[in-house]
């Protein structure tokens, strides 16, 4: 046989091997609309006076099951991202220091495993409210769904095999890139400013700082499940943690900061502009404390300064972080003025204040707002990773190899 042969032969295992990929993607993906179709429909007729469930799905369960939709969420973003990066022939591997074993297709089949668990929780919960006492067995473990949702994304991050329950797709290594994310990552983000600062590391904690929310309620979970269900929110000890959580994120990226401008003299003023903008992002937290407690007095101060940060976070957004305006592009061009406009849409979703009498419809406002600043944070680190690939390109002529969305030369999507 000749040599062309057996190319041919391995093109050919190569291409049956990729339609089974996205056979099975699309199979997950497919799956998980319609859970996530049938928790929408769930949801509405749990309005139903008769039933009372929404009051019940809108008390101590929906922060479980939030915080873990939005972390599974991100998980399908991170994803679709690095598809989106690898399209556009993108060297995400080496801004965001990512071994070889992560691959877009393991990481959408972990993320839509993880909605499967979490969508299919929330129905029979919800379906045993508006029946009760229909499956007398089933009844008894209704209140632990909730449970179940909630440490389903820490459970699948942990796997100990590549292989995890419901992924239709796994990689060799899949594992302990896992485990790698968390430890060789983001336990250097966390003791910063004492580890060395990285392009990676600064990413990790920009993405942490669009978690505030995921924290609330995971911290509320956290409560629920070593108390029993018994968690008291109005405690001092719970406050204070809460305020700790919220500005976490920020302190961390300004502790970077601060080590950037000791240790990059060149760039100190672009370091110290950061430095000021997650100042301002933890006075800001300050004040909202403060709104809550006097909003007649602080209402007006919160406003304005959550205007200011908004526009200084757009900018450095935009020119900062993006490089934009800029001749070099990978994305296709009308994705730069979306993401913009985007960008500024999503950033003042945030500024939306919630009454506090409204407890039900707070619930899916918080959600929503979610959802969007998850959306918004993904949307930044696809042309944050562009950027800072264009920087390697500049300072390595040779890796000018790369080539722009929609070139001639093909990606493989492996």
């Amino acid at each position: 046989m000749s040599v062309q042969h057996f190319g041919d032969v391995a093109a050919r295992v190569e291409r049956d091997a990729m339609k089974t990929r996205m056979f099975l993607l699309g199979l997950s993906s497919g799956s998980t609309l319609t859970l996530f179709s049938a928790s929408i429909v769930l949801m509405v007729f749990s309005y139903d006076p008769n039933s009372g469930a929404i009051h019940q799905i809108c008390g101590w369960p929906y922060p479980l099951f939030r915080a873990s939709f939005l972390v599974a969420l991100c998980g399908l973003l991170y994803g679709a991202v690095v598809f989106a990066w690898r399209r556009a022939s993108i060297d995400f591997r080496t801004a965001l220091e990512l071994s070889a074993d992560v691959r877009y297709q393991s990481v959408l089949s972990y993320a839509y495993a993880c909605f499967i668990v979490v969508f299919a929780a929330f129905l029979l919960y919800a379906l045993l409210l508006l029946a009760p006492g229909s499956v007398p067995w089933l009844s008894r473990v209704r209140d632990a769904l909730p449970a179940v949702a909630f440490l389903a994304p820490a459970a699948y991050l942990f796997w100990p095999v590549d292989a995890a329950p419901l992924s239709c797709l796994s990689t060799p290594g899949a594992a302990s890139t896992r485990r790698s994310l968390a430890f060789d990552l983001l336990l250097p983000v966390l003791v910063s400013p004492f580890s060395k600062v990285t392009f990676a590391r600064t990413f990790v904690a920009d993405v942490l700082c669009s978690m505030p929310k995921i924290f609330a309620d995971a911290q509320y979970g956290v409560c629920v499940i070593f108390s029993g269900g018994r968690c008291d929110r109005s405690t001092a000890a719970y406050q204070k943690i809460s305020i700790v959580l919220m500005v976490l994120p920020f302190c961390i990226r300004l502790m970077q900061s601060c080590r950037q401008i000791r240790d990059d003299p060149a760039h100190r003023r672009k370091n110290s502009a950061n430095a000021l903008k997650y100042s301002l992002q933890i006075l800001l937290a300050a004040v909202s404390v403060a709104k809550a407690a006097d909003a007649d007095r602080w209402a007006a101060r919160w406003l304005c300064l959550a205007l200011l940060v908004t526009g200084f976070n757009f900018f450095w957004d935009v020119h900062m972080d993006w490089g934009l305006p800029r001749a070099r592009k990978h994305f296709p061009r009308w994705f730069y003025p979306f993401a913009m406009a985007a960008n500024l849409v999503l950033r003042l979703g945030w500024a939306v204040y919630v009454s506090p009498d409204q407890k039900i419809v707070q619930q899916h406002v918080v959600l929503l707002l979610g959802v969007a600043e998850v959306v918004r944070r993904f949307m930044w680190a696809a042309l944050r990773v562009e950027n800072e690939s264009l920087k390697h390109e500049r300072a390595d002529p040779a890796l000018h190899h790369l080539h722009s969305w929609g070139g001639t030369h093909g990606v493989r999507l492996v």
